[in-house]
Formats: C-alpha cells, structure tokens, sequence
C-alpha cells in the first residue's frame, strides 16, 4: 500500500532581484540568473534525512539558472556548491544536498529539485539549478551570493536585503554592554557603539606585505568607539574581538599586517587616543576586514572577554 505524499507547502517565493548577472566559473564567462527563492515546510523534508543540528531550522528552496557563455562545454559543473542565501545576521545557511529524491518525498518540488547539478553543460546552454538551505530560526534571508574561486562576488538582495528586523541583529550604532580584562584579568565592563563601516583602497594598505590570498582582495575599516564604564585601567585592544559578515556570507575577522616601518594605516587608526582608557573615558578602534570585489559588509560582530561573554551583532548599514 503506497503511503500518502505530504502536502505541498503553501508558502509563496519571496521578492528576490532576478537580474541576470556575469560571473565566472574556473575562469569561464557565465551568466545567472536567480529564478525564485521559496520558503520549505516540514511537510517538504518528512522523509528527507537531516542532522540533528538542521531539525529545528527553517528550510528555503533557492533556483537559479546558469547559462554557459563560454565556446567549451563545462564538464561536471559544481554550480550549487557557489550559490549562498545569507540570513540577516550576515552567517550563510547550511546547504543540504539534494539528489535522486523520490517524487512522494515532496511532490511540490520542481522536477529540476530532485537531481542537483548538470552532468554537463553544453557552451551556449543553460541549466537550472536548485539548493536546499536552512537558516536558523528567527533569521530571514536577507542576499543570495554566488562566489567561486577566482570570481567577483555577485548579490541579489530578497526583499530589501535587510530583513524584518530583529533576529539578534541590532540597529547600526546601538550602545550594547560587553566586557575586557584587564591586566590583572579583572572583567571590566565596556559599552561598545559602532561609530563607521568604510570601504577602502588596496591601494591604502601598499606598505604592508598581506598574504597572498589577501591581493585581489577590499578593504573595509570598521570603527567602533569603547567607554569604560568600570573602576579599571583598560588597554585599548578591544578591535581584536571585532569581526566581519558581509551579504556574501563570508565571516572575517580582523587582519594582521606586517608593518615594513613608518605609521600604520591612516585611514584605519589603531586607536584615538593611544592611551589607556580609564575609567569613564573612551577610545575609539578601528580593524581591517578583507572582502572579495563585489561582496560588501552585512553585520559587525563583537565578543568580549570572559566565560560568559555573548557575540553582539549590529547591521552594518
């Protein structure tokens, strides 16, 4: 006796930007163009197998078309294996591998859900693509990003890119409680509030030797200002704890560069004032975050000293 198929989800695809974009896949011309992105249900994954860790996030189906522009056919393309849905906290979804999925396991699927990528793509054809991706509860989709080695970072936004708010995410240049150690590792507690989030020039960072995944690579200077709230003396190293999550998906945390001599970055001071920063004073910090060309910030993120400290998040814009 043939069980009964669930029923289809009844959720709608959400606004997505569906502008065909250029990109490139192991140095080939592409073009991709996102199709829809549309919220799962339980009913969708009943017979699907998930980790423990994916049961209690919410699931998003996201199909996109690749067309090859390139004269050579692509042999066993990894298309999915590019493709993001960035929530608005900045952190990616997990992708789920879908292959081979029997149609009574989610009849509302499309055909094209069930098989994951092309064997091949012939040069001038096109293929869709669909990735199952589950976001944390209480997150939304915010971007969807293609990335691949040796390629622009390309964005689409769903909705207005920002997401209804909320989700542990607070507004740009909200005062947030977190704490430091001191020398003595007295935990000093600190209000730390996002002041700037700027691009910059490679071109800023030429006295210093990067490594070499950081050459083809953006700066971006995060400055965030720090009142000692407590009864300590504080060194102003707080911009070690600050990290980047850009609309691409990527988590960065500050970089570290090898000064040749001479003053650090003008445009990204350690601190001001270059002081201890004692009680009721403030110091403001900057970090440098690298992103690749295209991408750009979604969320800053600070984390304290002590057992007990939490990551706070704020939108970067």
């Amino acid at each position: 006796m043939a069980s009964t198929p669930p029923a289809e989800s009844a959720a709608r695809p959400l606004p997505l930007q569906t502008e065909a974009r250029q990109a490139t896949w192991k140095q080939r011309p592409i073009q991709i163009t996102p199709k829809s992105l549309l919220p799962g249900s339980k009913a969708d994954l009943a017979r699907i197998r998930l980790d423990d860790d994916l049961k209690d996030m919410d699931p998003y189906f996201l199909t996109v078309e690749f067309s090859n522009n390139d004269k050579l056919a692509m042999d066993r393309p990894k298309l999915a294996d590019q493709l993001s849905v960035v929530g608005t906290n900045g952190v990616s979804a997990t992708g789920v591998m879908l292959l081979n999925v029997p149609l009574a396991t989610a009849p509302g699927l499309p055909e094209h859900c069930r098989k994951g990528d092309p064997a091949t793509l012939p040069a001038g054809g096109t293929a869709e693509v669909c990735v199952l991706v589950m976001l944390a509860k209480g997150q939304e989709p915010a971007t969807v990003a293609y990335s691949a080695e040796g390629s622009d970072t390309v964005l689409w936004k769903v909705g207005d890119g920002k997401g209804g708010g909320g989700g542990g995410v607070l507004p740009p240049g909200t005062p947030a409680d977190a704490v430091v150690a001191d020398a003595k590792d007295h935990l000093v507690p600190v209000k730390a509030t996002p002041m700037t989030v700027r691009a910059g020039d490679p071109a800023d960072l030429s006295r210093f030797k990067a490594g070499d995944d950081e050459q083809n690579l953006v700066p971006y200077y995060v400055t965030i200002e720090y009142l000692n709230t407590g009864q300590y003396d504080v060194y102003p190293g707080m911009q070690d704890h600050v990290w980047l999550q850009s609309a691409g998906g990527k988590r960065v945390r500050p970089v570290i560069l090898l000064d040749l001599g001479g003053p650090g970055v003008a445009q990204c001071p350690d601190r001001v004032p270059d002081t201890m920063v004692k009680p009721n004073a403030t110091v403001r910090q900057c970090s440098i975050h690298m992103l690749p060309k295209g991408d750009e910030p979604a969320t800053i993120s600070y984390k304290g000293d002590g057992a007990d400290a939490k990551w706070i998040t704020w939108r970067a814009s």
